[in-house]
C-alpha cells in the first residue's frame, strides 16, 4: 500500500513538472510567433510607405550643407525681425572668436578713420595711426531672439573707441554675423570730423567689409533736410542699405 502511494505522489511530481514545462515552451513560442507577426506587420507597413506614389525620394549629395549658414538675405531679414537681447554668452564651435572678431573691428575702424582724416589727420589733428594706438576694443556675444516665431541670430556687438586729450570720445559699433563675420550695422561718433557731403564716403568701409565694390556708394539716393542726410543704397542681390548721417555727429549705417 504504501508502495501504491509513493508511486502516486511521484507520478503526480512528473506531471506537475511536464505541465510546467510545457506552460514555459508555450509561453516562449508565443512571444516568438508575436515578434515575426510584428515584423511582418512592420515590413508591409514599410513596403507601403516606399512604394506609395505620393512619397517623394530625396538624395543628398553632400551633407557639407546640412548646418551651414543661411544665405544672407534671410539673415539680413531675421536681423531686422529679431529684437529682443539675451545675455552674454560663450563662443560655440563654427563662431567666430573674441579675437578674429577684434581684428575685424580693428580694420573696420582704420578705414572709417580714414574716410575722416584727409592727409592721415583728423579735424582735431590727431593723426589715424596715433589713434588706432590708443583706441581700446570691447566685444560681446549674445542671442537676438523675435519672440513670435522663435527664430533667433547670434551676433557679436563690438566696439572701438578713442579719448581724445579734450575727453570726447570717438567710437565705432558695430554688430556682426557670429559665423560669418558680416557687418550688419555700425554707427560712428566722429562729431566735428563726421562732414557734411561725406555720406557716401561713410559707406565705402561698409561695403568693403561686407565683400560688395566701394564703387556702389555712388549709387546711394540721399535726401537731405539741414545737416542731416538719410540715404537708400539697393545693392546688386537685392539687399537694402540705409544710411542717417548727421553732420558734425554722428551716423548709422545698417542693412535694412
Amino acid at each position: 500500500m504504501k508502495k501504491i502511494r509513493l508511486f502516486a505522489n511521484r507520478d503526480r511530481v512528473t506531471r506537475t513538472r511536464i505541465v510546467y514545462i510545457a506552460l514555459t515552451a508555450g509561453t516562449v513560442l508565443i512571444a516568438f510567433l508575436l515578434v515575426l507577426l510584428n515584423r511582418w506587420i512592420f515590413s508591409l507597413s514599410e513596403s507601403r510607405l516606399y512604394d506609395d506614389p505620393e512619397y517623394e525620394a530625396v538624395s543628398i549629395i553632400s551633407a557639407d550643407s546640412i548646418g551651414a549658414p543661411l544665405s544672407l538675405d534671410t539673415r539680413v531679414t531675421l536681423f531686422t525681425q529679431c529684437e529682443r537681447q539675451g545675455d552674454e554668452r560663450a563662443v560655440m564651435p563654427g563662431e567666430l572668436g573674441k579675437d578674429q572678431i577684434t581684428e575685424r573691428i580693428g580694420e573696420l575702424w582704420r578705414d572709417t578713420l580714414n574716410v575722416h582724416a584727409p592727409g592721415g589727420k583728423l579735424k582735431t589733428g590727431e593723426t589715424v595711426e596715433s589713434v588706432l594706438r590708443k583706441s581700446s576694443y570691447t566685444a560681446t556675444l549674445r542671442d537676438f531672439y523675435h519672440d513670435e516665431t522663435g527664430a533667433k541670430l547670434a551676433l557679436w556687438c563690438v566696439q572701438a573707441y578713442y579719448t581724445a586729450d579734450s575727453g570726447r570720445v570717438y567710437c565705432l559699433s558695430a554688430q556682426y554675423d557670429s559665423r560669418t563675420g558680416e557687418v550688419y550695422s555700425l554707427s560712428c561718433a566722429l562729431y566735428e570730423n563726421v562732414r557734411a557731403g561725406q555720406a557716401q564716403d561713410a559707406l565705402v568701409p561698409f561695403l568693403t567689409a561686407n565683400g560688395y565694390s566701394d564703387t556702389l556708394a555712388e549709387q546711394t539716393i540721399l535726401r537731405s533736410a539741414q545737416e542731416e542726410y538719410t540715404g537708400t543704397l539697393t545693392l546688386p542681390d537685392g539687399l537694402t542699405v540705409l544710411i542717417t548721417y548727421v553732420s558734425n555727429e554722428q551716423y548709422e549705417i545698417r542693412f535694412g
